[in-house]
C-alpha cells in the first residue's frame, strides 16, 4: 500500500473509530473526582495550609484528604461542610449535566448543633 493510500486508509480507519466511541461512565466519574480533588487541593493550598492541618481540623486522616485530593472518590456533603470548615471557607457546589440545562438554585443551610 502507498503512502498517500495509508493516509487515506489511516484517516478513514480513525473517523471511524471516533464514531464508534460510546461514553464510559467510570472515565467521567474518574474525571469528576480528579477535578473536585484538584480543586480542593487549589483552595487548601491558596489558604496556606497543609493536608496535616486540614485532615486534623475536619477529623479525617491524612491518607484520606490525600485520597480525595487525588481522585480517589467525591466526599459526601457531610465531608465537604468538614473540609470547607476546616479551610475556613463555604462551598458551592454546582451540578451541571450540560450546558443546555436550565440552572435552578438548590441551597442547603447547615447549622452546627451546640451541644452542652
Amino acid at each position: 500500500m502507498g503512502h498517500s493510500r495509508w493516509e487515506t486508509y489511516k484517516a478513514k480507519r480513525l473517523r471511524a473509530m471516533e464514531a464508534d466511541v460510546q461514553p464510559h461512565p467510570e472515565y467521567e466519574q474518574a474525571g469528576r473526582d480528579l477535578e473536585l480533588g484538584d480543586q480542593l487541593r487549589e483552595i487548601r493550598k491558596r489558604r496556606g495550609l497543609s493536608q496535616k492541618v486540614v485532615a486534623e481540623r475536619s477529623g479525617m486522616s491524612q491518607p484520606a484528604l490525600s485520597r480525595i485530593e487525588g481522585g480517589g472518590g467525591i466526599p459526601d456533603i457531610a465531608t465537604l461542610l468538614r473540609l470547607g470548615a476546616a479551610m475556613g471557607v463555604r462551598f458551592r457546589v454546582e451540578l451541571i449535566v450540560d450546558d443546555t440545562t436550565e440552572i435552578e438554585p438548590l441551597t442547603v443551610h447547615h447549622r452546627q448543633l451546640v451541644t452542652a
